[in-house]
């Protein structure tokens, strides 16, 4: 097998940037080597995507290309090079091409410096019409681009006289956007700070995060929407984010977030307008982890707006990314609305992979028969979700148990809790966080079984109940809103 870079690049590629690429070679713009690496080029693509075989050893391409020629190993050494550099060099072009606010600036930075007035009055014009619409259009570096704008614009005003006025325009204008820029920027950068707070940054000092501190906020919030009441809400949505997660403890924080989120999101483009609908996601799933479970319907509310609006994707077109269709799914199960995942599997199965939808169904079904309560058939459907899918085996394991528990088939129960306790023991791709959670869940669920079948009296069965729920309360466990619930069946 020859270059394994050389591999990893090629199967990044779409199959329509694997024709896109093709063309590119093609072209001696950019091929200055020769048809050799054409020729060579597509002896591989033949491949794709896995790139196996024996047809791709060394020395069979050589043989393909070169027929009777002895095997030269600088040869395809030197073949496998070229490629590679056109490969960047093509997805510079891409980056570069798909970026149009970025590559325009360019062209009129380009302008400037050659000094072709006329055009360069033309395109910053366009420019700056095309950046003055701000329907779908706000990203991060929205405000930077309109600052560079008009820098082009006031170095340019430089060389004439009569044109003060416009520069002296152009320098008031670019403080707003330089304002918002650095504003902007460090809240996200604060917001994903904080977000990552019980992690890599935990006990650490932050720059960034003292800066915010020592900030007025607020003050500088309500200049921006006397300045500039059009642009106030961006700043506005940043804000209310950062304080979301700042105040992680008020559900007040959350909710204004969220209002200003949804009366705002038109401004943003696609991407952003899917992070931003990500990050209500996120606080609501962290609330109902911290033991706020009120907030498991908020999160199915949020759900249904990302679904309304076709927010589940990061790009239109996109398949929908399967943790965030069991996201819904488990969050709906929560609540127990069978009918409504019934009705949502129908809707959105075929926007998932074809490969996974068969597997990805089984699970879906196996959720809605636990809800309706018809565990044995929802032990069936399990069994046809594949281990090596995107559900882990520890998932499936652990909802038999639940189904064995729902089925009052007890003795079997313990047994699967007890091998599969030992499974995780042995499981060293298992990381020690979850191979501890899926534990600790293994160990509750058997002294759960082993009251519930021994013969206490009213009182100490009771007592046991309490110290079982005190222990599951503090411990770290998987399906721990499932162990408490069934504590509360037996408490009556």
């Amino acid at each position: 097998m020859f270059n394994s870079r050389l591999i990893k690049i090629l199967q990044a590629f779409t199959p329509a940037e694997l024709k896109e690429f093709r063309k590119f070679i093609e072209t001696p713009f950019f091929n200055k080597e020769g048809s050799y690496l054409l020729r060579f080029f597509d002896e591989i693509r033949k491949s794709y995507p896995e790139f196996k075989g024996e047809e791709l050893a060394k020395e069979n391409l050589f043989r393909k290309l070169y027929q009777e020629r002895e095997y030269s190993d600088a040869t395809m050494r030197k073949l496998s090079s070229g490629i590679i550099k056109l490969a960047e060099q093509f997805l510079r072009y891409k980056a570069y091409n798909e970026n149009t606010d970025v590559t325009e600036l360019l062209y009129i930075q380009k302008l400037r410096e050659k000094r072709i007035e006329k055009l360069f009055e033309s395109e910053s014009a366009a420019l700056e019409k095309k950046l003055g619409k701000l329907e779908n259009s706000v990203d991060l570096d929205y405000f930077r681009n309109r600052y560079k704008l008009e820098l082009e614009k006031i170095n340019f005003y430089l060389d004439f006289n009569h044109l003060l006025k416009k520069q002296q325009e152009s320098l008031q204008a670019v403080q707003g956007y330089l304002v918002y820029d650095s504003l902007l920027n460090l809240l996200d950068i604060g917001f994903n700070i904080l977000v990552g707070s019980t992690t890599m940054y935990k006990g650490e000092e932050n720059t960034v995060l003292e800066l915010l501190q020592r900030t007025d906020l607020e003050g500088f919030g309500k200049i921006l929407e006397k300045n500039t009441p059009e642009l106030y809400p961006v700043y506005e949505l940043f804000y209310r984010r950062y304080l979301s997660f700042l105040n992680i403890e008020e559900d007040e924080s959350y909710f204004r977030y969220k209002e200003a989120a949804l009366r705002s999101l038109g401004f943003f483009t696609w991407e952003n307008q899917f992070t931003i609908m990500v990050s209500l996601q996120n606080i609501c799933t962290r609330k109902f982890v911290e033991g706020k479970r009120y907030f498991s319907a908020e999160l199915h509310e949020v759900h249904k707006e990302m679904l309304g609006r076709g927010l589940y994707v990061q790009k239109k077109g996109d398949y929908m990314n399967l943790h965030t269709y069991r996201n819904i799914v488990l969050t709906a199960f929560n609540l127990v609305k069978a009918e409504w995942i019934t009705d949502f599997m129908e809707k959105y199965i075929d926007k998932i992979l074809p490969e996974q939808r068969e597997s990805l169904s089984a699970w879906t079904r196996a959720q809605i028969h636990y809800c309706r309560k018809e565990y044995g058939d929802a032990i069936k459907e399990l069994q046809s979700v594949k281990n090596d899918h995107f559900l882990s085996k520890h998932e499936i394991k652990t909802m038999t148990m639940k189904m064995f528990y729902e089925l009052k088939d007890y003795e079997p129960a313990i047994s699967f809790a007890d091998t599969y306790r030992h499974m995780i023991t042995n499981d060293k791709t298992f990381a020690a966080l979850h191979r501890n959670s899926y534990t600790n869940f293994c160990l509750f669920y058997t002294r759960l079984i082993r009251i519930v079948t021994s013969n206490f009296e009213s009182d100490r069965r009771i007592e046991e109940l309490h110290f079982l729920k005190s222990d599951i309360s503090s411990t770290a466990t998987n399906s721990k809103e499932w162990l408490l619930a069934k504590i509360e069946e037996l408490n009556g």
